[in-house]
């Protein structure tokens, strides 16, 4: 399942892969490698935020955008909610 998150300035995005550490996204802004990534996410009734850093963005469709961030601080309990809600 694809979720749908909220980046920093209220730009849509779209998770498509959770792979240990690293997150996936689709999104309309691109991120060069370094840059801070902060999105919020509503995982069962609670609104979480999250925090990264860029590896790095490629163009994929029009002015969509791949990104793969980097989590700073993941707590498991998080880590496994947002797994839980990507594949449900």
């Amino acid at each position: 399942m694809i979720v749908e998150i909220e980046l920093d300035g209220g730009h849509k995005a779209e998770i498509h892969s959770l792979e240990r550490n690293v997150l996936t996204f689709w999104s309309s802004r691109a991120f060069p490698p370094g840059a801070p990534v902060r999105f919020g996410v509503l995982i069962g009734e609670h609104r979480r935020v999250f925090e990264g850093r860029s590896i790095g963005a490629r163009r994929v469709e029009g002015d969509r955008f791949e990104v793969r961030m980097r989590f700073v601080n993941l707590r498991r309990g998080d880590r496994e909610g947002l797994l839980a809600a990507i594949e449900s």
